[in-house]
């Protein structure tokens, strides 16, 4: 295991198994659940599924031990038990060889219930530890162009965490549609950046251009993880190349806080050209670092008959609209 994909499998770098992050799920009204599965623990969160019926979420674990594994499902079995709730997904960075399929879980495919909801597998990441022109060395030359231009043409990048910028973001959001991007409802901002900001865990970084907001990013800091987790931007002034410096910006000053890795977040699988993130990897790409494939996620059903009914539902949804 390389030193970057190590950082993630460290429980002191997944923001989203700790504490702060269960807050935030809370603060949306999800019930959640912390249990302990060996010398570490993993929370789940509740959602709903179908009228009285639930499933349970462990966004970005469980990591423990095979032993853990074991103890992490009978408890979560007696909470599903109490719970309603027909299945389990779970999305682990890592995880002991042949645990899956010794615990009869299913890899969540395009036609598995809401096959869509889950963290993407790959992802690009920049070893920040380096110096900051080693950085802008291994960019793309446009790369570094751009962001040069970016200062030229006067474009600043300010830092913020008030809600009447979260607003503004949402906003940028939401006149993003045209372009195929759906975002959030305002609250989903609001609610990660309130709780999120009293731990010092996340930033809103805001390039502009005459005081006028071109592009705006989330980013989060934990441990020694920055991730960049949402993003809007303006079609005025696109040539000055704010989002470019938006993302420098983040970098630098993740660097500052002491972040070691800068986590793109998702981008498209090898070798698919036509996949509708095509254009926002070969953006994030542009900064160097290197690709990151995870396991994916896994499903165990709790309700086999319910379960299968639902991947059916899928499957002949997807297949009707396809004809």
């Amino acid at each position: 295991m390389n030193k970057l994909l190590a950082s993630f499998t460290d429980p002191s770098n997944n923001l989203f198994q700790s504490d702060i992050w269960q807050e935030y799920e809370e603060s949306l009204g999800h019930t959640t659940f912390r249990i302990s599965c060996d010398k570490t623990s993993a929370f789940l969160v509740k959602l709903p599924l179908y009228k009285d019926k639930n499933y349970l979420y462990c966004p970005r674990g469980p990591v423990c031990s095979k032993e853990g594994w074991h103890l992490f499902l009978k408890k979560a079995e007696e909470i599903a038990l109490r719970e309603n709730c027909v299945f389990l997904r779970v999305e682990p960075y890592s995880f002991p060889n042949g645990i899956t399929s010794e615990l009869k879980f299913h890899t969540v495919t395009p036609y598995s219930p809401l096959s869509r909801q889950f963290s993407p597998m790959d992802t690009q990441i920049l070893d920040i530890s380096k110096r900051d022109d080693d950085l802008l060395l291994e960019m793309k030359p446009k790369w570094r162009y751009n962001i040069k231009l970016a200062y030229r043409k006067g474009v600043t990048v300010r830092m913020s965490n008030k809600l009447e910028d979260i607003k503004t973001f949402h906003e940028m959001s939401v006149a993003m549609h045209d372009r195929g991007y759906t975002p959030f409802d305002i609250e989903h901002y609001e609610r990660l950046l309130y709780t999120l900001t009293r731990g010092k865990h996340i930033k809103l970084y805001i390039a502009e251009y005459q005081k006028k907001p071109l592009s705006m990013i989330l980013v989060t800091h934990f441990g020694e993880v920055a991730t960049y987790l949402h993003g809007a931007s303006s079609d005025e002034y696109r040539d000055f190349m704010p989002n470019h410096l938006a993302q420098w910006e983040a970098i630098l000053d993740a660097k500052r806080a002491g972040c070691t890795v800068y986590d793109f977040w998702g981008v498209a699988p090898e070798n698919q050209e036509g996949h509708s993130w095509a254009g926002i990897t070969r953006f994030k790409k542009g900064f160097g670092g290197e690709t990151v494939h995870f396991p994916g996620a896994f499903d165990y059903a709790f309700s086999p008959l319910w379960y299968n009914m639902l991947h059916v539902y899928n499957f002949v949804t997807k297949k009707l609209r396809k004809s």
